[in-house]
């Protein structure tokens, strides 16, 4: 199991276009993949857009992300990217 902490960079804060996104990258993983917002709030499965909303993480929400499974690597890095660049990627 491996973690990385991440800041929501769009304006707009974990919206439905990045929450897809994150399920999207998520479900492929083939292991599992939660996020936690850093203030303490209960763990999101990534792979579900509705529980990645009620996290209700704003722009600027520091976030952790952890992954465990066979691509853990690969898929928090790819996360990461998603949440630096907002919807663009």
């Amino acid at each position: 199991m491996k973690s990385q902490h991440v800041t929501v960079h769009c304006q707009e804060g974990l919206h439905l276009r990045v929450a897809s996104q994150v399920a999207k990258i998520a479900k492929l993983a083939g292991g599992s993949v939660h996020i936690r917002c850093a203030k303490g709030r209960p763990r999101a499965n990534a792979c579900s857009v509705l529980e990645l909303l009620t996290l209700g993480a704003a722009a600027g929400t520091p976030l952790e992300i952890v992954a465990d499974g066979p691509n853990e690597e690969a898929v928090l890095r790819d996360l990461s990217d998603v949440f630096k660049q907002g919807a663009h990627t």
